[in-house]
């Protein structure tokens, strides 16, 4: 057998097979021999039909199975012997079969490129550092004293800035009922769920008190029901609440875990800003790196590739709508939109994967399972779950398989920050 691999672009690889005369007749003649023994033949045992009767009944079938098996067979060698790490199936040309004539065909095949990574080493990257000031601290906290606002009903005046507004309503357009509502509300100044210019007819309205109300809505509404219309809203009042913050004190501050006064609560939310701060930055090191990397090393991503990661992205994006209760018999999913508007991300990641596995080959960066069990044991730890459910989740090959591929792109991007140029910056 004669084989030749053609470089068609740099994730296309195409082989040439010529098998001789020989070889082929000699298959031919072994299919012959075990169609004989096999196939019944009226008026005849198994295995004792004239081999010239055998030849005339099952030519096709037998030169079919013999060029079927000869691509199978040589194409795997071929592959093995060039190491080649093919990605999709084969497209065949060639591989008709002229008995006493040699065996040719190609095969055009996607395959892993080889990637040789360039400039990874001294990449420019700018880390900020932002100071968490004291009025950063007073806004986390107040963000905090606002998750515990109550609303306590008031008659004495009527609807303001903050307040929460009850109230039932009819909204018609054109006289076609747009929506009816005996219980909703909305809290002033927050534009949510009718905008601000509908709030505005709500002030010093007090409970009780009905009024119509008319809103043009602009065409890009985010409620496609309201949106480009003009509605006539009838409403009727039922109660004004006021919202009442708590104090802020020592009895505010044990609501969070073991703090018990409010200095205690002051630093531990400085400590968690200066955390988010810290990932912050971290994610915007990482970011550069990535790009940088890209810029220096210019490569195709294979197309198997880039739809496998297009159907992952997918597939995480209804299992957060799920997440979230979205009922995704209900939803209208364009998958050819998803597939379109995914598919610059989904290159951009394959390509970075590609040079990441390059740069961890070459440096000779690994992940020893020591260090995918630590990760196993720290993910049971944050998640309040035993190890051994863990250990069990990724007993899976695909899973665990993913799980070191995170951990070791995780240990090629420190890499590439130790060998960074990095510019450190105090953020404005």
């Amino acid at each position: 057998m004669k084989t030749s691999v053609e470089t068609v672009s740099g994730v296309e690889k195409r082989i040439r097979v010529e098998i001789p005369a020989e070889e082929v007749s000699r298959r031919v003649e072994k299919g012959y021999t075990e169609f004989r023994k096999m196939a019944p033949m009226r008026g005849f045992r198994k295995g004792k039909a004239p081999m010239s009767m055998v030849r005339r009944v099952f030519k096709e079938s037998v030169e079919a199975d013999v060029a079927e098996n000869l691509v199978r067979e040589s194409l795997a060698e071929a592959v093995k012997e060039n190491d080649l790490k093919v990605l999709s199936f084969p497209k065949i040309d060639g591989g008709e079969f002229t008995e006493g004539q040699e065996f040719v065909f190609t095969a055009t095949l996607e395959v892993v490129p080889e990637v040789i990574p360039e400039g990874y080493g001294g990449i420019p990257v700018v880390r900020e550092k932002r100071e968490v000031m004291e009025e950063d601290v007073d806004a986390a906290i107040n963000r905090l004293r606002e998750s515990f606002a109550q609303f306590h009903a008031i008659e004495e005046r009527g609807a303001g800035e903050s307040d929460l507004v009850e109230f039932g309503f009819t909204a018609t357009s054109d006289g076609q009922t747009v929506e009816k509502n005996e219980s909703a509300n909305v809290i002033l100044g927050g534009g949510v769920p009718f905008g601000k210019e509908f709030e505005s007819h709500l002030a010093e309205m007090r409970g009780g008190d009905g009024k119509t109300v008319e809103v043009q809505f602009e065409p890009e509404f985010p409620n496609k029901a309201y949106a480009g219309k003009k509605v006539v809203f009838e409403v009727k009042v039922n109660a004004i609440r006021e919202r009442k913050l708590p104090d802020l004190d020592d009895e505010f501050a044990k609501n969070f875990g073991d703090i018990t006064s409010l200095p205690d609560l002051r630093e531990k939310v400085r400590g968690r800003l200066v955390q988010e701060a810290e990932e912050v930055a971290r994610r915007s090191v990482e970011e550069q790196l990535r790009k940088g990397l890209l810029e220096r090393n210019s490569l195709e991503a294979p197309r198997s590739l880039v739809d496998r990661q297009i159907v992952s992205m997918i597939e995480d994006t209804a299992n957060r709508l799920v997440s979230q209760g979205v009922d995704l018999k209900k939803v209208n999913m364009d998958f050819d939109k998803m597939r379109e508007r995914f598919a610059p991300n989904a290159d951009r990641t394959v390509r970075l994967s590609l040079l990441l596995s390059a740069i961890a080959e070459k440096e000779d960066i690994d992940v020893p399972f020591s260090e995918i069990e630590a990760e196993m044991k720290e993910m049971a730890s944050r998640g309040g779950i035993e190890y051994e459910k863990i250990r069990e989740l990724y007993g899976d090959e695909e899973r665990m398989d993913n799980l070191r591929n995170g951990l070791l792109d995780r240990k090629v991007m420190a890499f590439l920050l130790e060998n960074a140029e990095v510019k450190e910056e105090v953020a404005g």
